[in-house]
């Protein structure tokens, strides 16, 4: 493995690249170059990486021998408050020779953006010239080094993949929907500059790969070349074995209580408030349950005194954020169905956990949770805001447990298409088809 990064990784000033020829002939050319919005962090000089997207780096590698992976460098006060990341050293990754680690200023504020801007961009610019293959993960605006990228790629000639996993510029309205207004007017703002700029990088693909139907409906439009994709981060063995989906299909037309949970970040995008909302309705309704939310977050205070205020302890548990990987998918393989509440158009990786966990997503409709479930089944949904209407689901699933218990069996049925193998085979193959 070559890690670009020094002691000091702070600046671009600190990544050294070899020199790379104004005209690399593209028989020289080598690998993918992968610009991603997944921080770097430096600790004792490694570089750590988010452990799930290794995966991911590990399964590119398989497909393209040699991958170079720019991102931004997390300023240490910050990753420190980073409770909910589990961080991976970039030097344990299996086969660590194929990885190029790069990297790129945390630039974040207009005046660190232009002060980096041009320093960076030539980085990219040589990156650009001596990759084979070219894939950016857009979704911002000022410290979005991917459209940076992107931007350089089409002054080459480039042909470059673009892929993202939620709609950024709407993301921003919606969860500054209830701020003040000098920040919903800040919002409306960047979001329509947001949008165009992506738009304008779009267009230019080769390739556009759309995580979730909610990412495909709003930018396939705009590149000829679209494909909707699944962010998957789980193996073939993680899916529930048939005799615990069969125990699981038992136990709820035979018990009275039913399971629920949820695993995520305690934030707006995830609406924890509505969530709780939800659970109150249906436990009022009479329904015998237990709701468990796995994660931390900004809200957690705020959850903890709603649960409080409704006298909900002994309904509602917030167990906290679980590292383990393994423990977090018993977890969801214990419940009857994943309650959500998401409000934004992304594509959390959550639902598709459950589903291989033989586990129901029952929440507020979205393209990506239709989606999921149009051709197999194992989830309902209703309209986003309506937690009254989630309740009374719920309520509904707890007398009539012979349907839920076919959501259970189409979940489990639904979850074996779901593993990381296929998932980035599938892809490395369009990007090699597209990208001439």
């Amino acid at each position: 493995m070559a890690n670009l990064a020094t002691r000091q990784l702070d600046s671009v000033s600190s990544v050294t690249l070899a020199k790379a020829s104004s005209a690399l002939p593209k028989n020289s050319r080598k690998g993918m170059l992968l610009v991603l919005p997944v921080p770097f962090r430096s600790v004792n000089g490694q570089l750590l990486f988010e452990a799930q997207a290794c995966n991911g780096l590990e399964r590119w590698a398989d497909s393209f021998d040699f991958v170079t992976v720019a991102g931004l460098l997390m300023p240490e006060h910050l990753a420190a408050q980073q409770k909910t990341t589990v961080w991976r050293d970039t030097a344990t990754l299996a086969g660590p020779e194929r990885f190029e680690f790069v990297p790129l200023p945390w630039a974040y504020s207009i005046p660190s953006f232009l002060s980096h801007y041009r320093s960076t961009q030539a980085l990219l610019g040589r990156l650009v010239q001596r990759s084979r293959y070219l894939q950016f993960c857009i979704g911002g605006l000022v410290g979005d080094w991917a459209a940076v990228a992107a931007i350089v790629a089409h002054q080459q000639k480039r042909a470059y993949a673009i892929h993202t996993d939620w709609v950024e510029h709407k993301h921003l309205l919606q969860v500054t929907k209830d701020a003040s207004l000098p920040k919903r007017s800040k919002a409306v703002v960047l979001s329509f500059f947001m949008e165009k700029y992506n738009a304008w990088i779009i267009r230019r693909a080769a390739l556009g790969l759309w995580h979730g139907a909610d990412c495909y409906t709003a930018y396939s439009p705009l590149c000829d070349n679209s494909f909707l994709i699944h962010d998957i981060h789980t193996d073939a063995s993680d899916v529930i074995a048939p005799a615990e989906l069969a125990a699981k299909v038992s136990h709820v037309t035979s018990e009275q209580t039913i399971r629920l949970c949820y695993a995520g970040r305690m934030e707006p995008m995830k609406a924890p408030l509505d969530w709780i909302k939800a659970v109150e309705r249906a436990y009022r309704l009479g329904v015998d349950l237990k709701a468990t939310w796995i994660g931390a977050g900004s809200l957690m205070e705020e959850m903890q005194r709603l649960i409080a205020e409704r006298d909900l302890g002994s309904v509602i548990e917030l167990v906290g954020f679980e590292s383990d990987r393994d423990k977090l998918l018993k977890k969801i393989r214990e419940a009857h169905l994943m309650l959500f509440t998401h409000i934004t158009p992304e594509s959390p990786r959550c639902l598709i956990e459950a589903l291989i966990s033989g586990t129901p997503i029952i929440g507020y409709q979205s393209d990506y949770a239709e989606d999921l479930v149009k051709d197999i089944g194992g989830g309902e949904f209703v309209p986003i805001g309506q937690w009254e209407r989630l309740g009374d689901l719920l309520a509904t699933l707890s007398s009539d447990r012979h349907h839920l218990a076919r959501l259970i069996k189409q979940a489990g049925k639904n979850g074996k298409r779901f593993n990381s193998e296929a998932v980035f085979r599938e892809r490395s193959e369009l990007i090699k088809a597209h990208l001439v």
